[in-house]
């Protein structure tokens, strides 16, 4: 238990150590024929490592693996995201060997649709910083990576002696693309000389950021008779590369640089190595720390080991599966025995119980015939009550309205005479009076004015006089109710107003 807790902190502490990435990485682990686990070491170094030196530790002690070749890793990226760091110098003729150099490359086609590049200039530290400009402005426009070397000068960069601060710039270029999260394979390309400020830094160094970032730095140096910085020990401790012409030839830089930019994907993505071992571990079901020790350096994998299966565990426990199979034997007579008994105890009980709720049925049956007997004399007696009451309610509304008509038929009298329809359909003309308060139109025989016309609704209308004003109401009929030429709900009528009812024609007379 000891032993397990200590790799698997070793595991956690070695994904904290190496940061992004570590040099050595297990990918697509395999145990469906365990004992025997299958996968791929990863391998972060694009030249690879002598497998020999790869040693497996389980339970500190090594294991034995066998490796089966080099593989190119499993996905390899389209595309990159580079920055050229471009020495700032008063030397014309160096200036114009960088831009030389990146001029052919680019032109070359070493970058492509979907690569991000920008291109800034250092010399010594200004107001904090050794890069100009400070931000980055990536693109992958030929047009603006021409114009960003033709401006590479705009601000004069100081120098110290001739001698520029490449570790900073380094470091303050990896620094910011951390800032920025980059998504693509990153990496950094210092054109240079090899002329540099004594290195004074604290904290996080190029090399170990450029590791834990993993953005490999590539180095194309403008060879002079002196140096004071080791660009290719840098290159390849970032698994980046290096290269100087002695003649300064930009052909051949440029070409080396071409190559550079061409091949940077393949080799950010590392290279595989297939594997298989024998684990020690026994089938327990749980995770297992795995430790990896290489010339690369150090790294560890969780190992998830697949439990026993049903049949192994009892090979193992043949002894105690005896045991208790005789148990279980002796235990299935005993419930055999207590369920029969049971049985014979339930089916008792449920005759009884049967019996039982035949009685409660029975009397509940009576019950619920008396209750229903006595529901429906109640409900006998209200329907009677309320009948008698809505006919009440309706002789009373009867009579209001008999007597409210009375005397609206009386106030319709004081004018000496009754108001009238004239109606005209077709070549047929004739008067209609109107002998009641409350005239009601329509082709149903219901209605006091009964017009069995096709155009006419069943109710169609009502006319209704209230003290000396006649109003008009549709009674929502079909075709509407048109007055005047004009289809309304209810309206007021004065003397000569016009109703259309389809092809009949009346007009109102008071």
């Amino acid at each position: 238990m000891l032993r397990s807790l200590f790799f698997l902190f070793f595991v956690l502490t070695s994904v904290v150590a190496f940061g992004q990435k570590s040099p050595l990485d297990v990918r697509e682990i395999k145990t469906d024929k365990y004992p025997e686990v299958t996968g791929k070491l990863w391998v972060r170094n694009p030249a690879g490592i002598a497998t020999d030196g790869v040693s497996f530790i389980e339970n500190d002690k090594p294991v034995q693996v066998n490796f089966n070749g080099r593989q190119k890793a499993d996905s390899i990226a389209k595309n990159k995201q580079i920055v050229f760091l471009v020495r700032n110098t008063s030397n014309e003729l160096e200036y114009n060997w960088y831009k030389a150099v990146i001029t052919q490359a680019i032109n070359s086609g070493a970058i492509k649709a979907g690569d991000l590049v920008d291109i800034v200039t250092f010399s010594s530290i200004i107001d904090n910083h050794v890069l100009f400009p400070y931000e980055f402005e990536f693109t992958n426009n030929k047009t603006q990576l021409f114009d960003k070397l033709e401006n590479l000068r705009n601000q004069k960069r100081l120098e110290s002696n001739g001698q520029a601060q490449i570790h900073l710039a380094i470091n303050e270029a990896l620094k910011k693309l951390e800032e920025l999260k980059i998504k693509l394979p990153g990496g950094i390309f210092v054109l240079s000389d090899e002329i540099c400020v004594p290195p004074v830094l604290v904290g996080e160094t190029p090399g170990p950021r450029s590791l834990r970032l993993n953005i490999p730095i590539y180095c194309l140096s403008f060879k002079k008779n002196k140096s004071s910085y080791n660009f290719e020990d840098l290159c390849g401790q970032t698994y980046g590369r290096y290269f100087a012409s002695n003649a300064n030839s930009v052909n051949e830089v440029a070409a080396k640089l071409t190559e550079f930019l061409k091949e940077f994907e393949e080799r950010h993505a590392g290279v595989n190595y297939s594997f298989s071992y024998q684990s020690t571990f026994e089938k327990d079901g749980k995770s297992h720390a795995v430790k990896i020790t290489s010339g690369q350096g150090e790294s560890a994998f969780a190992l998830l080991v697949p439990s026993q299966t049903f049949f192994e565990w009892i090979a193992d426990n043949w002894i105690l599966c005896t045991v208790l199979l005789g148990l279980l034997i002796l235990m299935l007579i005993i419930i055999l025995i207590l369920v029969r008994n049971n049985r014979l105890k339930k089916a008792q009980l449920e005759v009884e119980r049967k019996r039982q709720l035949a009685n409660m049925e029975e009397q509940q049956s009576i019950a619920q015939r008396k209750m229903e007997l006595q529901d429906n004399e109640l409900r006998r007696i209200r329907d009677e009550e309320l009948k008698a009451a809505q006919e009440a309610e309706k002789l009373r509304l009867n009579n209001l309205q008999k007597q409210e008509d009375e005397v609206q038929f009386a106030k319709m009298l004081e004018r000496g005479n009754l108001p009238w329809f004239d109606y005209k359909f077709g070549n047929e003309n004739g008067r209609f009076q109107i002998q009641t308060p409350r005239l009601t139109v329509g082709r149903d025989e219901s209605n006091v004015w009964r017009i069995n016309h096709p155009m006419v609704s069943r109710r169609h209308f009502q006319l209704v006089f209230k003290d000396y004003v006649y109003t008009i109401r549709d009674l929502g009929s079909s075709n509407g109710l048109v007055v005047n030429k004009r289809v309304v709900k209810d309206q007021v009528l004065k003397d000569g107003d016009c109703i259309e009812l389809g092809e009949i024609i009346l007009t109102f007379h008071i």
